[in-house]
Order: structure tokens, then sequence, then C-alpha cells
């Protein structure tokens, strides 16, 4: 499984993750982000931090509809 589908089964309510393609060849770590309806709405952030940020807006979802 790569950190792409991981991440992209972490999501709930419609994220999409979708990978940051940059056109700097020195970087080896790969940026993610994710997006709500087209709109993007995470800061290009690594996969650790992608997978709090997810985390943190499944558990804010959940606590706004109860």
């Amino acid at each position: 499984m790569t950190e792409l589908e991981a991440l992209q089964n972490a999501c709930d309510n419609g994220l999409v993750v979708r990978e940051y393609f940059t056109h700097d060849k020195r970087k080896t770590i790969k940026m993610y982000y994710a997006t709500l309806n087209g709109n993007s709405i995470s800061p290009v952030l690594d996969y650790e931090n992608l997978n709090h940020f997810i985390l943190g807006f499944n558990k804010a979802v959940k606590l706004k509809t109860q």
C-alpha cells in the first residue's frame, strides 16, 4: 500500500487526497494536500502531518454532527 492510498483510506466525509508535485528535484519527501468539493482545505504537508490533519478533521466533523 502506498502512502497516498493509506491517506485516502483514512478520509471520510468526501475528502480527497492529492499528491503535490514540485519541479525541484532536490526534494525527496513526497508532499500531499486534502481537498473537499474541489477546494483545497489543507496546506501542503508530508505524510505524517497530513495524517494528523485528516484525523483531526474527521473528529471535528463527527463532533459537529452529534
